[in-house]
């Protein structure tokens, strides 16, 4: 199973929330992968929807469950390719 990171858009201002992510695994597009930045450091959360329970409490649920391994796989990647784009993108607005 292939699997890869075909998109990293990057949020601006200073929240937690530093960008999302597009993977493809095999044939199969999944959305909005969250990078957040926690303790100083990047980490990966699955896409997930909000509600209101009704008590009126805000819930998070995830879109998707993915196996350990498969999970560990794609947060490498994500965080692999989220540097390299940021790098990327910082050196392409450096003056010369």
């Amino acid at each position: 199973m292939t699997i890869q990171v075909l998109e990293i858009r990057f949020m601006k201002g200073n929240k937690a929330t530093r960008g999302f992510a597009d993977v493809l695994i095999g044939e199969i597009t999944i959305k909005d992968f969250r990078i957040y930045q926690v303790n100083g450091k990047p980490t990966v959360r699955n896409p997930f929807s909000t509600y209101k329970d009704v008590d009126g409490t805000l819930k998070f649920r995830e879109t998707i469950s993915l196996p350990p391994n498969v999970k560990g796989e794609i947060d490498a990647l994500i965080i692999t390719e989220y540097f390299r784009r940021l790098k990327e993108q910082t050196h392409e607005q450096r003056p010369e």
